[in-house]
């Protein structure tokens, strides 16, 4: 590199380095002694209360105001990976919270009031409860934006049982929002006005936007058990609206403001009137599947109906009416999968297909199907055996499943009355699983990837049906690495997991559908499949012997230094057998085989 190049190049990672410096804000650590309300408090630069009163403070204390303060929550700072509050938590300046896959509890009160801006990672908002409206998330003059979140089991005597959002725009990604209510226990002040028992939206000039994400099981003693939009622009895409209740109108959705609804299975929903939709205003409908809601899939007058299948042909639909065939499988939040032979696969208008579906799978831009759920061949079809199995578990386990259609990709298949996981040969282990679950040992036709099997697989467990809870999956073998073959992705991607030793068996959690496959101890090395990374914000990691720091995770991998033994380092990220590390300036990765851990390193 010439000395003009290098002068260049550091110019501007010190641009880059002041830039990122001037746009961030306090980061404040939910632990044992700072609780979630007073980072909160800290971040709107309030007064703390005793105790788990040390807290950092936010960009608001200092009145810099440069962006948000983000606010990480560690094990440390819950009981039980839930944190329980006796008041409602209030937002009014610009808040990130990264919630770590922790629960906050509202014991009673609303959970969170926003008047500023608020995003939500990671995070499950539940057992919030109001007199007046918002029991989950209630959001006024300001923004609120979930991604990868959970708003269930909240309720709202007025409107809006999970979130309550008015002249503030509202965004989804992945995110489920379930068992909210309205009505419970009404108030003089809220009769008559339970609308929206997931979520309740109005604002002219705002915008919900809602991508790969599910609204199931809401109820509103009045109208939009899943959604009421009374006003604004709602754009809803790749996502799943099931199993919702309203006594009046719109099971699963009220429109009364301009939606677009691209790509949306909306299944199962019950009202007095559109069980489905209502439509009393603006809705144009992309490539959607309505059926089996009760009292009207449809009700209104649409204002675009292209690519769509509504079953029972209401809203005046003159398009695909058939039964659409489809399969409720695991997923968070779940989705409805297309048999094959369904009459919804690369049925869907060309001019309207989504990138990408409800999974990220992605989607033909010529040839999309109907729906939030996109049908592939191939490792699908074990899914949609496994569908079919766990739907008939509970049976007297003698009744044959009829699986023939039109392709040749399923075989009849008959389905036991309990799991297959507790009579596995004595080498594989399937711990904890719940009659919901399927097990079943296979060979190197059944693990089907040439990876795999060209690098000396020894066991393979599929497991499939619904994997919840999570099962441990064990191997008798001294050594190996644990693999899954992910039935969520067709072809089926291989996925590292976190393997251990436990009574002599080789054990890795699987918390999905798929093949779990003992391996090799070295397969990982040899860098066939990407090593996944997660990031780590509190753990600490000892030496147990003098090591190797490598450049990479992998014993392959080029080294960087030497660590001794008995060195205690802050870790910042892991993969699987890896902790990367920086000891005497230097960044690098240590084997975990001989690290102690302590703090949060899973």
């Amino acid at each position: 590199m010439n000395s003009r190049r290098l002068a260049t190049t550091v110019c501007l990672a010190l641009f880059f380095l002041v830039s990122v410096h001037t746009a961030l804000a306090a980061v404040i650590t939910v632990d044992s002694d700072c609780s979630l309300a007073n980072a909160i408090r800290s971040a709107n630069g309030e007064a703390q209360v005793a105790p788990a009163d040390s807290c950092e403070a936010g960009d608001n204390a200092s009145g810099d105001n440069t962006g948000a303060d983000t606010i990480t929550i560690t094990v440390e700072g819950t009981v039980d990976g839930v944190i329980t509050i006796d008041a409602t938590l209030e937002i009014t300046s610009e808040v990130v919270i990264e919630g770590m896959g922790y629960a906050v509890n509202g014991d009673g009160n609303r959970v969170l009031t926003v008047s500023n801006s608020l995003t939500l990672e990671a995070i499950t908002i539940t057992g919030g409860w109001t007199s007046e409206h918002g029991g989950g998330i209630a959001v006024e003059n300001g923004q609120l934006a979930l991604y990868n979140s959970v708003v269930r089991h909240n309720t709202a005597a007025g409107r809006g049982g999970g979130i309550h959002a008015v002249n503030s725009d509202v965004t989804m990604v992945d995110t489920a929002i379930s068992s909210n209510e309205t009505g419970v226990a009404s108030t003089p002040s809220s009769e008559g006005e339970t609308y929206g028992g997931g979520i309740y939206f109005t604002g002219s000039d705002n915008n919900l936007i809602v991508q790969r994400s599910g609204v199931s099981n809401n109820i509103s003693s009045g109208d939009g058990g899943g959604i009421y939009i009374v006003s604004g622009i709602a754009t809803i895409s790749n996502s799943t609206i099931n199993a919702n209740t309203a006594s009046n109108s719109g099971g699963g959705i009220f429109n009364a403001g301009d939606s677009t609804l691209t790509h949306v299975t909306v299944i199962d929903n019950e009202a007095s009137l559109g069980g489905g939709i209502y439509d009393g205003n603006q809705l144009q409908l992309y490539n959607s599947i309505l059926t089996g809601n009760v009292e009207g899939d449809c009700e209104g007058s649409l204002n675009a109906n292209i690519g769509n299948l509504i079953r029972d042909a209401s809203c005046n639909h003159d398009g695909l009416s058939a039964d659409p065939q489809l399969l409720l499988l695991s997923g968070a939040p779940a989705y409805f999968l297309p048999d094959p032979g369904s009459p919804v696969v690369d049925a869907a208008s060309s001019d309207h297909c989504s990138p990408e579906d409800q999974r990220s799978i992605l989607r033909s831009a010529e040839n999309c199907d109907i729906g939030a759920a996109e049908y592939q061949a191939g490792a699908f079809a074990f899914q949609i055996q496994s569908a079919r199995a766990a739907q008939l578990v509970g049976s007297s386990g003698d009744e044959e499943v009829d699986t023939s259609d039109d392709s040749d990709e399923t075989n009849e298949l008959d389905v036991p009355g309990g799991t297959l996981c507790n009579i596995l040969p004595t080498h594989i282990v399937v711990a904890d699983a719940s009659s919901t679950t399927q097990c079943k040992e296979v060979g190197a036709a059944g693990v089907g990837k040439k990876t795999l099997i060209d690098n000396g697989f020894i066991y393979a467990v599929d497991i499939f049906g619904f994997v919840s809870p999570p099962v441990d999956a064990c191997f008798v073998h001294d050594t190996g690495t644990i693999v899954l073959l992910d039935a969520a992705y067709s072809p089926r991607i291989i996925v590292s997991l976190h393997t251990w030793t436990q009574d002599n068996m080789r054990c890795a959690r699987v918390d999905r559908p798929g093949t779990a496959v003992l391996m090799p101890q070295n397969f990982l090395d040899l860098g066939l499949i990407p090593v996944q990374v997660n990031s780590l914000t509190d753990c600490t990691v000892t030496t147990t012997d003098v090591l190797n720091l490598r450049r990479e995770p992998s014993t392959n991998a080029a080294i960087m230094g030497t660590v001794f033994s008995n060195t205690s380092l802050r870790a910042v990220e892991r993969s699987t057998y890896w902790f990367s590390v920086t000891h005497n300036g230097i960044s690098g990765w240590l084997h975990s085989d001989y690290l102690r851990t302590s703090g949060n390193c899973n």
